[in-house]
C-alpha cells in the first residue's frame, strides 16, 4: 500500500488538496487527517471494498483554521498559526499496514505562491496613520533580511530585522516606535517592499483588520462612520397572562471608506465575505460581523468609495431576558 498522490508544500486551501493511495488487493482504507502534533483530528474517512482511493482534505482544513492578530512592536513574529499543517494517515483493515504522508503545511490562500513572496491583496504603497499598526505575510525559502527605513523629514535611518529560516512569518510595523516620522518602507528583497505614507489620524476614524483573500491579515482605516445604532428584535408569546416578550439587540454601525483606487476598493470588497474580521483599537483586536453582502468596487471614469455596516460578534446580554 502507497501513497500516488500528495500535494505540494504552501498549496493553497481555495483550491483542492488530493491525496491518493492504493493497495495490491480489495480492502478497506480507513483514513485519518490529523495536524503536525499528530493530536488534533481534522477529520476521517472510510473507503470500503476498494484497491485504490482518491480524496481532497481541503474542507477539513478550511473549517479549523483560525487566524490571530499580532501584537506588539516593531518585528518578526512566527506565522505558525496562519497556515494549516496537516498528516494523513491510511490503514487497510486487511493487513492492518498504515502509511503517512509526510507533514504538508497549506496556504489559507485562493491561489498558489511560490517563495519567496509577500502575500498581499492591499496595493504596495499606502497611508497609515500616525500610532497605527500594519502586518506583513511574507513565505520564504530560507534565511531573509529585511530593511526598514525611517523617513524624518530629509533625514533617513534604517534598521535591519532577519528571518532565520523558510516558511510563512508575520513583519508587524507599528508606527508608535518611529515617532514622528513622514515615510516609512519596508523592504524584504525578493519578496517585496511595501512604502508607507504616514498621516495624522482621523477623528472618528475606524480601523478593521480583516482575513484576506490571498492568507494574509490586511488593515484600513475607514474615516467616516456614517451612523451607528441599535437595532432591537423583539419575540413574543400569548399565555395565560397575556402577552409576552423576549426582546434581544445589536450596535450597529455604518462606515465609508475614503475615495480610493479600484487596487483598494477590490481588497476592501473582501470585508462582505471573509469568515474573520476585527476592529482594531491600539494592541487589542475585537471580532465583528460584516452585515453587508455586496460591494461596488468599480465606477466608470470615477474614483469611488465602499460602505458596510457591522456589528458585534456576540449579542448584547440584557438582565431582563
Amino acid at each position: 500500500m502507497q501513497f500516488t498522490q500528495i500535494p505540494n508544500p504552501y498549496a493553497p486551501l481555495g483550491g483542492p488538496l488530493t491525496y491518493a493511495v492504493e493497495a495490491d488487493a480489495t480492502t478497506d482504507f480507513d483514513v485519518r487527517i490529523i495536524d503536525n502534533t499528530l493530536t488534533e483530528l481534522y477529520g476521517a474517512k472510510r473507503f470500503s471494498n476498494v484497491t485504490s482511493a482518491e480524496f481532497d482534505i481541503a474542507p477539513y482544513l478550511r473549517r479549523a483554521l483560525r487566524f490571530t492578530p499580532v501584537a506588539g512592536h516593531t518585528g518578526i513574529y512566527g506565522g505558525a498559526r496562519r497556515v494549516a499543517p496537516a498528516v494523513v494517515q491510511v490503514t487497510s483493515s486487511v493487513t492492518k499496514q498504515t502509511v503517512t504522508a509526510p507533514l504538508r503545511y497549506f496556504l489559507p490562500s485562493d491561489e498558489k505562491c511560490t517563495a519567496p513572496a509577500l502575500l498581499t491583496s492591499m496595493p504596495l504603497v499606502r497611508l497609515i496613520s500616525e500610532g497605527a499598526c500594519e502586518e506583513l505575510s511574507l513565505l520564504t525559502d530560507g534565511q531573509q533580511e529585511i530593511t526598514v527605513g525611517i523617513e524624518y523629514g530629509p533625514h533617513v535611518t534604517t534598521e535591519t530585522h532577519v528571518i532565520p529560516s523558510g516558511g510563512l512569518h508575520i513583519f508587524r510595523l507599528n508606527t508608535a516606535d518611529f515617532p514622528h516620522a513622514n515615510r516609512i518602507s519596508v523592504d524584504a528583497g525578493p519578496c517585496g517592499k511595501v512604502s508607507y505614507a504616514i498621516m495624522k489620524p482621523v477623528q472618528g476614524a475606524v480601523r478593521l483588520a480583516w482575513r484576506s483573500r490571498c492568507g494574509s491579515l490586511e488593515h484600513y482605516s475607514f474615516p467616516i462612520e456614517l451612523t451607528a445604532g441599535i437595532e432591537a428584535t423583539r419575540h413574543e408569546a400569548y399565555g395565560p397572562n397575556g402577552y409576552t416578550a423576549r426582546t434581544s439587540c445589536e450596535q450597529r454601525r455604518k462606515l465609508r471608506s475614503a475615495l480610493e483606487t479600484r487596487e483598494v476598493l477590490e481588497a476592501l470588497s473582501e470585508l462582505v465575505y471573509t469568515p474573520e474580521v476585527w476592529i482594531v483599537e491600539g494592541e487589542r483586536y475585537t471580532p465583528v460581523e460584516v452585515v453587508s453582502d455586496r460591494a461596488v468596487f468599480h465606477h466608470y471614469d470615477t474614483m469611488s468609495y465602499i460602505e458596510i455596516i457591522i456589528r458585534p460578534k456576540t449579542q448584547s446580554r440584557l438582565p431582563w431576558n
